[in-house]
């Protein structure tokens, strides 16, 4: 599984209030992210407002520190960015540990599409997180990865 199981898990994880459209454009669409979704949360003035956020995701596996982004991901991520465009990456680090790679790891990474061209240069020791949550999905902080998403 290319995005290490993200794609259902955001989805399964976060459900209510939220809608998911998983994006395939092959050649069309080069580099857009693999979802996109819109939240409905409460205005900040507390006055109990909704608004819908709206935002894209691109999905990684990894199994060392390298996020394995492509040139055309990359664009297109800081292109939207640079517009005021909300976009993430959320790579999944998964090793099953060993001699050489020491524990077992399941975590979360959650980065800015600000940091995408960092991040592709540098992997995961690059650019910080919003988020690191370990011990696999059922263990994931996934209230907070919503309003990290939201806000």
């Amino acid at each position: 599984m290319i995005d290490g199981g993200l794609r259902d898990k955001f989805r399964d994880k976060l459900r209510r209030g939220w809608h998911w459209q998983s994006v395939e454009t092959g050649g069309t669409g080069r580099g857009i992210p693999d979802s996109n979704f819109c939240a409905s949360t409460s205005h900040p003035s507390g006055d109990g407002w909704i608004v819908g956020v709206e935002g894209w995701i691109e999905f990684k596996k990894t199994d060392a520190w390298s996020v394995g982004l492509r040139t055309e991901q990359i664009g297109w991520i800081r292109e939207r960015t640079i517009r005021g465009g909300r976009v993430f990456v959320a790579t999944r680090r998964q090793t099953q540990g060993g001699v050489r790679l020491g524990a077992p790891v399941d975590e979360i990474w959650l980065h800015s599409g600000r940091v995408v061209s960092e991040l592709g240069k540098h992997g995961l020791k690059g650019p910080e997180p919003l988020i690191v949550c370990s011990g696999g999905p059922e263990n994931w902080d996934w209230e907070k990865i919503g309003k990290i998403l939201c806000r």
